[in-house]
């Protein structure tokens, strides 16, 4: 008997543990959100496919609109980063731009701007402002990327600001099924869509 393990005392988990259990809460809300909408989500059936209870759930998050803000603004990071890879790799901006387009045509599963009128009601301006303030980040690494592309030379003077939230405008139109319907893959449709920017952006 003396040689038993002593049992952990309950309250906050460790360090380990709490990392891991929030991955697992950030990664499969966001899923059940994209999938069924902000409305049909609950922090009960958040904890039920994290096979977790619900005062585990609580501990980290006390509501929905607070677990929906952190899976957004982990979300917007998570594309931002790779956004930020890409346009610091090889190749010319137009080559990269290409491949970020796939990468985010291939992942679109929500319009973004129709799921933010849905759930503003729900959200604090705080939140609101902290999911605008995160996404923001991505049109600036682009914007940046644009201008730096104009100093070199490889496109014509230019809005990087207007040309960056043209093309980011155009990818949503992933979410068009009658479009996807008529391309044959997310790859041709990327392509064709920065080919016809890019038409516009050659250097006189």
């Amino acid at each position: 008997m003396a040689n038993q393990p002593k049992k952990r005392k309950p309250g906050r988990p460790k360090l380990d543990d709490s990392i891991h259990t929030m991955q697992l809460i950030l990664q499969t809300a966001a899923q059940l959100f994209m999938t069924q909408g902000y409305e049909k989500v609950s922090l009960d059936s958040v904890a039920s496919a994290c096979q977790l209870t619900k005062a585990s759930l609580y501990y980290y998050f006390q509501n929905k609109s607070e677990l929906f803000t952190q899976c957004v603004v982990n979300v917007l990071s998570f594309a931002n980063a790779q956004t930020q890879k890409i346009l610091n790799g090889e190749g010319t901006i137009q080559q990269k731009l290409k491949l970020a387009a796939i990468g985010r045509m291939r992942n679109a599963e929500v319009e973004f701007e129709t799921m933010m009128r849905e759930v503003a009601p729900h959200l604090s301006e705080e939140q609101i402002k902290r999911i605008r303030s995160t996404e923001e980040t991505i049109y600036e690494s682009i914007a940046a990327a644009l201008s730096k592309a104009i100093e070199n030379g490889e496109i014509r003077p230019c809005n990087p600001v207007l040309v960056t939230h043209l093309y980011t405008s155009m990818l949503m139109i992933r979410n068009r099924k009658h479009f996807m319907d008529i391309v044959q893959t997310v790859e041709e449709a990327a392509n064709e869509l920065v080919e016809l920017i890019f038409e516009g952006l050659k250097p006189e």
